[in-house]
């Protein structure tokens, strides 16, 4: 832990953790203590890495919020919902407690979706989206993949769901990868590890395909579930 005062009231407090440790953390205040309290890493079966382990799938949107859309129009809540529910299905089939958000067209709260991941002491938040451009933007050229996280303790779920992704859909595009650092109410849960899938963008005419047809939702699915399986034996090999 390193702490160093910036100004005056104001200090720094950075906890370094190695990658095995780097599950989640909480900070608050008890009276004038700041109190952190950092996540144990799960004890995980070598065989079976998933087997018991919680995993928050949240797909984006809902209700009366449609998310982007296409030229087709096709809002994009309804075309992330089917990729998070068959991919809840095959982390299932490996073992794990699958908790959606939603598994139907409701209307969520932002803050919501990460409070129900904490709530259900999941491993992991993982939150499905599709991007797209707004008006005005030339969307020629802007295709592919990304993935959105806040904290560092992220990054390597991040790099593998990124990986299967590029891997599986290479016909996406390589996107623009990795996004670190970003501050959105989704990645900045620290409970867990906590990340958004932008899964491909609406605004490009194969992309948008590919998202609409079931035999590429089914890869998006495979995809998302078989990035967090390596990730998950990937721990058990530290």
């Amino acid at each position: 832990m390193e702490i160093r005062p910036l100004a005056l009231g104001v200090t720094r407090v950075a906890l370094n953790l190695n990658a095995a440790q780097a599950w989640g953390f909480t900070a608050n205040y008890d009276g004038p203590d700041l109190v952190v309290t950092v996540r144990r890493p799960p004890t995980l079966d070598p065989a079976r890495p998933l087997e018991g382990r919680t995993i928050t799938l949240d797909p984006g949107h809902g209700g009366s919020q449609n998310g982007g859309a296409g030229s087709l129009r096709v809002p994009e809540k309804g075309l992330v919902l089917p990729i998070a529910l068959r991919a809840a299905e095959l982390l299932r089939g490996l073992g794990a407690t699958v908790t959606l958000t939603r598994s139907a067209d409701l209307t969520l709260g932002l803050y919501e979706r990460g409070l129900m991941a904490e709530a259900s002491a999941s491993d992991l938040l993982v939150s499905i989206h599709a991007n797209a451009l707004p008006d005005g933007r030339d969307p020629r050229g802007v295709r592919g993949p990304e993935v959105y996280f806040t904290h560092p303790q992220a990054a390597a779920l991040a790099g593998s769901i990124l990986g299967q992704l590029r891997a599986r859909l290479p016909e996406l595009g390589p996107g623009a990868g990795l996004k670190p650092g970003t501050d959105l109410a989704l990645t900045r849960p620290t409970t867990q590890i906590s990340l958004l899938v932008e899964t491909a963008y609406l605004t490009d005419a194969g992309n948008l395909r590919t998202l609409s047809s079931p035999e590429g939702r089914e890869r998006f699915a495979g995809a998302i579930a078989t990035g967090i399986a390596e990730f998950y034996a990937a721990q058990v090999e530290r």
